[in-house]
């Protein structure tokens, strides 16, 4: 596999070695102090270290080469197990952690060893906000100037917004998780463990959700980046020897793996040699200035104002 196929490995990593500590540390604390909070938060630690494990299955499998029943690869496998994370964290994070925090309304009851929650909850905030704090410069990086919401609608890096949300949605549940139990300590009021777990779990739902809906239309088929599809569609309008480009279509197939179709009318003085000798030239060209490009099919044809496929 490329080299730019693992360029979101080392953000995935990190996330990886920090929600598996950060899990077994919040529950041991979860036991020793009874919050159903800490209790949700290490859930949902054990879940995001289990979509890590996920995503690095997904990156390994995408890197297998074609084979006969699989003609095109398997790039579209991280989208797949990317899917999968979505409805782990809804499911064993969010709902888990709503239906906890209802039955600890109903039956409320005092946090034990309270220090230890506020001790794990601030340097869960610390090591979760360096996992983001590295996802953020990856997205940074990419993203151009465009606004983060608006790239991670746009990306086809569907492990890269995985992990980003994640680590969002770890630091706000930590965050919500030590006012509210703060606000219990402090107050006497046995309900805001309970409220805070409600409220940790909604935050995974609403992620899960968003996550899951991108990455289901990525698994649809969307087309690759409209700037790159421009710029190549300029390499065909700038060819002398093309008298029109009819159209170009294209498939993003996985994170690094994009498919164009191109259908162009070439001049009619060219013989069929001379076609597929530009043919070659144009599909180098393409490979060389855009290496996500990785299946090109161009066809000669004739433009009768009406060639739709």
């Amino acid at each position: 596999m490329k080299k730019n196929a693992y360029s979101s490995l080392p953000v995935i990593l990190t996330a990886l070695i920090a929600n598996l500590f950060i899990a077994i540390l919040k529950l041991i604390v979860a036991v020793l102090t009874g919050s159903s909070a800490i209790l949700a938060e290490a859930i949902h630690s054990f879940a995001d270290t289990m979509n890590q494990v996920l995503l690095l299955v997904g990156i390994k499998k995408g890197g297998k080469a074609p084979d006969s029943l699989h003609p095109f690869g398997f790039s579209g496998e991280l989208y797949f197990w990317s899917f999968i994370v979505a409805i782990i964290l809804f499911t064993a994070g969010g709902v888990f952690s709503i239906y906890e925090g209802i039955h600890k309304l109903f039956h409320p009851q005092a946090i034990e060893n309270v220090n230890y929650a506020f001790v794990v909850l601030i340097f869960s905030i610390a090591a979760e906000g360096t996992a983001f704090y590295k996802a953020l410069k990856k997205v940074n990086r990419e993203r151009q100037g465009i606004p983060v919401y608006q790239y991670l609608r746009k990306t086809k890096k569907s492990e890269l917004i995985v992990v980003f949300l994640e680590d969002l949605a770890a630091i706000c549940g930590l965050t919500t998780a030590l006012l509210l139990i703060f606000l219990q300590h402090i107050t006497g009021i046995l309900i805001f463990d309970g409220i805070a777990s409600i409220l940790i779990g909604l935050i995974l739902c609403v992620v899960a959700l968003f996550l899951g809906n991108e990455i289901r239309s990525l698994l649809i088929g969307e087309s690759a980046d409209p700037g790159i599809i421009k710029k190549i569609a300029a390499l065909f309008n700038q060819e002398e020897s093309i008298n029109r480009l009819i159209f170009i279509k294209s498939l993003q197939l996985g994170p690094h793996d994009i498919l164009i179709s191109v259908k162009a009318e070439f001049n009619h003085r060219l013989t069929s040699v001379e076609i597929s000798n530009l043919i070659n030239g144009i599909e180098k060209e393409i490979r060389e200035k855009f290496p996500d490009v990785k299946k090109i099919f161009i066809e000669p044809d004739i433009y009768y104002g009406d060639n739709k496929c």
